[in-house]
């Protein structure tokens, strides 16, 4: 008997998903697995990260609290290196930078608390950037 081997991280049960989410056109070349393969383990310390701080601030939970959450995960800085740099209502991110070209989501997860929505966007490079939904709390940083 054939056996399929199958592997489920809690980032695919307890998160939603988009893949492409600013309908880039370059993006939609990618197949999907690829747009997911390059997030490589970033939605893991984001899953990692909302599920502590909800149990640790059930009544206070703020994206400050995630952020360090995530940071705490991966150990190598992550938001504690701050990028410069704003998100549009899709997640495609802009730096302050000339020359920068925005760059458009490869995935958007969302993780629900509630009534409130935590938002992770990953990019190519590693780029990483979450944020509270309907509010302008916004952390950006590189977790490669």
């Amino acid at each position: 008997m054939n056996s399929i081997a199958m592997t489920l991280r809690p980032a695919d049960i307890l998160l939603d998903r988009v893949l492409n989410p600013a309908d880039d056109a370059d993006l939609n070349q990618w197949q999907p697995d690829h747009l997911l393969e390059a997030c490589g383990i970033i939605p893991d310390f984001f899953v990692t990260a909302c599920i502590t701080a909800e149990q640790e601030n059930p009544d206070t939970l703020t994206l400050q609290h995630i952020a360090d959450g995530m940071d705490r995960v991966y150990q190598f800085g992550g938001f504690g290196y701050p990028w410069p740099g704003t998100l549009d209502a899709d997640g495609v991110y802009t730096s302050p930078h000339d020359g920068d070209s925005p760059m458009p989501p490869l995935v958007r997860f969302a993780f629900n608390s509630g009534a409130r929505v935590f938002e992770c966007f990953v990019y190519e490079c590693a780029i990483t950037a979450i944020r509270e939904r309907g509010t302008a709390s916004l952390f950006i940083g590189r977790f490669d």
